[in-house]
């Protein structure tokens, strides 16, 4: 059986090879130009690869192969279980994969092109973000949060009927809704999830309140308000999903000018995870039409791995370009001997967990002075405040996480609520403690890109924080870092995560993976631990 098993995925793969990365090369030209006729290419190429993913009759022979009574070997059993979960999700009539994927990307392609206006003057990502940090007026505040929702009015009466007709697809196949079925063809029990998601909840709740209520003050200071009267536009990021006062820890100053793209080539050399190839094939400054957010993309499996930015010499690019080639070194350093389905990360939360491993470096003061350069005159001052930073940063994305989790569960259930736009303000009043402005009656959360291309995913973000903890507590156990500051120049990381991590792929469950490479299965405590628990004096 096992011969007869390698022979059927040895006909599949190498249709899905090449399937999967004219999808892949499609979706890079698309959000890299944003034209009308890059984005009917991705379409087409995606149609194409759910539509071969669509046969019921080869769903029935991987199934029929995982049944048997014969012994199969792990390698060929994982394969099969991975190939049944690309195909379950796609066992519709031709007509509803077209109308599902031709939705999706006209979204899609809104947010590549759209540019809000302040004022009549056409304004990008970067610039409202820009406002945010660096406006003390509330009108120009104002205006630059209000934009960043604008395109709203273009998507979110789309969105939601992408939802409905999502919703109609899963219930075809057997699922309560999409959510519920996207949960289950992530390998994830949604009971857990939301065990896991209510604990974090309640023991974030008070040390999130306690934190922003400093920052608030800080923030009414600045602004010589009254901290009641601080609203969205006060916080330095349209979600309120990254902390703000910026300027007052100062980071954003050892980067200017600096050339962040070699800073990170030289940290991952550094490291044993060279990825200068990665960097000469990447798309990663700004221009008019392509995507403005970031991505990590492997184009084939084979090698040919991309990052998209669109980079500013700040504190913030510089975090978000760690985290996307954390992404971009596990695809790199997955072994090309694996087979074909199971070179890829194990899940979506653990290759989170290695982008937000490097993300944190952000707030390592040793990483900052031997990494990027930076001269501190005040260390200690700065590794205070910036373990403040990183302390709040988290229980701020635990729950803003959280927000999105609920809402877009609640979304999925009931798309016709005709309070949702209420309901997404009272999750972010109740779990972010931020005031709504008066009278709004906006689709704002359908300003968020993920709820319509990247649907049921925000979860991952955090469980890639918990996983990050688990393995940042490993390292610490096992490599010194104390004499390697900041992990500069340690071979023993990339190592650790080469032979932990990226050399399993996809062949284990990723809470097996959790089990081998850190010795337990998801557990909140080590985050709990290291950003929750009341910091030591």
């Amino acid at each position: 059986m096992e011969d007869v098993a390698q022979e059927f995925l040895t006909a599949v793969e190498s249709k899905l090879k090449r399937l999967t990365r004219a999808v892949n090369l499609a979706h890079w030209e698309a959000s890299t130009t944003g034209t009308a006729e890059a984005i009917a290419k991705a379409t087409e190429s995606e149609t194409s690869l759910r539509k071969f993913l669509s046969s019921e009759s080869r769903y029935r022979r991987i199934t029929e192969l995982l049944n048997s009574q014969e012994l199969l070997s792990p390698l060929t059993q994982r394969q099969l279980e991975l190939l049944a979960i690309y195909h379950r999700q796609n066992l519709l009539p031709a007509e509803v994969i077209d109308d599902l994927v031709t939705r999706s990307n006209e979204i899609q392609a809104e947010f590549y092109n759209f540019r809000a206006q302040i004022g009549g003057r056409e304004v990008t990502n970067n610039e409202i973000l820009d406002i945010l940090r660096s406006e003390r007026g509330d009108k120009g505040r104002r205006a630059a949060w209000e934009a960043s929702k604008q395109i709203t009015g273009r998507v979110a009466g789309p969105l939601l009927e992408l939802v409905k007709r999502r919703n109609e697809a899963a219930r075809s196949l057997g699922f309560r809704d999409f959510y519920a079925m996207q949960l289950e063809l992530q390998e994830i029990d949604e009971e857990e999830l939301f065990g896991v998601f209510a604990d974090l909840r309640q023991r974030t709740k008070e040390p999130f309140i306690a934190a922003k209520a400093t920052v608030d003050a800080r923030l009414a200071a600045r602004y010589g308000i009254e901290p009641n009267a601080l609203r969205p536009w006060h916080y330095e990021d349209p979600f309120f999903q990254e902390a703000p006062l910026a300027e007052e820890l100062g980071l954003e100053s050892h980067f200017r000018g600096c050339d962040l793209v070699a800073i990170t080539e030289r940290y991952f050399q550094g490291i044993g995870l060279p990825i200068r190839d990665v960097l000469n094939r990447s798309d990663l400054f700004e221009r008019a039409g392509k995507d403005q957010h970031a991505f990590c993309t492997d184009i084939d499996r084979e090698g040919e791995v991309r990052i998209l930015c669109n980079v500013k010499d700040d504190d913030r690019w510089m975090g978000i370009l760690l985290h996307e080639l954390g992404h971009a070194a596990y695809d790199t350093f997955i072994p090309r001997e694996l087979p074909w389905t199971l070179r890829q990360p194990a899940h979506i939360s653990t290759t989170e967990a290695i982008a937000m491993f490097m993300d944190r470096f952000i707030y390592d003061v040793d990483w900052l002075e031997r990494a990027a350069g930076a001269r501190l005159d005040d260390r200690e001052s700065l590794r205070l405040r910036a373990a403040e930073a990183s302390r709040f940063e988290q229980l701020l994305t635990a729950r803003w996480v959280l927000v999105m989790t609920h809402f877009e569960r609640e979304l999925y259930a009931n798309p016709d609520r005709e309070d949702l736009d209420e309901y997404w303000w009272d999750l972010a009043e109740e779990l972010q403690a931020v005031i709504r402005p008066e009278g709004r009656n906006a689709p704002d959360w359908a300003a968020k890109i993920h709820l319509a291309v990247a649907p049921v995913y925000y979860h991952n973000y955090l469980l890639g924080e918990l996983i990050a903890s688990q393995l940042g507590a490993t390292l610490r156990r096992e490599i010194d870092s104390g004499k390697t500051p900041g992990y500069v120049d340690c071979e023993r990381l990339g190592g650790f995560l080469r032979e932990r991590v990226f050399a399993y792929g996809a062949t284990l469950h990723w809470q097996t993976l959790l089990e081998r490479s850190t010795g337990s299965r998801l557990s909140p405590e080590l985050f709990i631990e290291e950003f929750v628990a009341p910091p030591e004096p």
